[in-house]
């Protein structure tokens, strides 16, 4: 099982951290593949410690969805995290949240726009949260 971990990293003006992997792609969200033996902790605080991020209170996890992968199952976490200051980022653009999520490929389905809503108005309460393809 192919397993991820996605970054909802929020900037002082709760702008919204995303990437473009290759030029003229698709809008992402930080992400990388967990590695064998490795948690999903461990895989997220790698990628956080690329910038100046710190962990947020709250987790979603997604999965396991057949129709994400043509060769098997995944699984993912989004991870929320906060940064101080809108640093660089490696073919990373801040952008409004609400901007961002617009046409936006990521693993959360039609339920992350209420994630991210309800998260950053603060009636999502930290731990564990579940999403839907």
């Amino acid at each position: 099982m192919r397993r991820e971990v996605y970054l909802l990293c929020f900037g002082p003006g709760r702008e919204l951290l995303t990437v473009r992997p290759r030029p003229g792609a698709v809008r992402a969200l930080p992400s990388v593949r967990r590695r064998e033996r490795e948690t999903y902790e461990e895989a997220a605080r790698g990628l956080m410690g690329r910038g100046a991020m710190r962990a947020g209170d709250t987790v979603a996890r997604i999965g396991p969805v057949p129709a994400w992968a043509p060769d098997g199952r995944r699984e993912a976490r989004l991870v929320t995290c906060h940064a101080s200051t809108l640093f660089p980022f490696a073919g990373g653009i801040w952008e409004p949240w609400e901007t961002a999520l617009a046409g936006l490929r990521h693993p959360g389905g039609s339920e992350l726009g209420a994630f991210v809503e309800g998260y950053l108005g603060g009636w999502i309460p930290g731990g564990w949260i579940t999403l839907g393809p």
